[in-house]
């Protein structure tokens, strides 16, 4: 590869290594606080208030 690809492609590297440094795993509080959120999430769709995702539709995203 010639020199410009070379130091475009080095520089896509430090971006993404750099992005990657910056993404932090969940804390404890932020883990409960979502399966808090789902446990109600599921009580109102029980209570027939909310609709949720299939687990096919949930795929599809993906």
């Amino acid at each position: 590869i010639s020199i410009k690809e070379f130091k475009t492609l080095l520089k896509e590297l430090q971006n993404a290594r750099r992005s990657r440094a910056n993404d932090k795993e969940p804390t404890k509080k932020e883990i409960l606080a979502s399966i808090k959120q789902g446990m109600k999430e599921v009580e109102l769709h029980k209570q027939g208030k909310i609709k949720l995702k299939s687990a096919q539709e949930l795929l599809d995203e993906l």
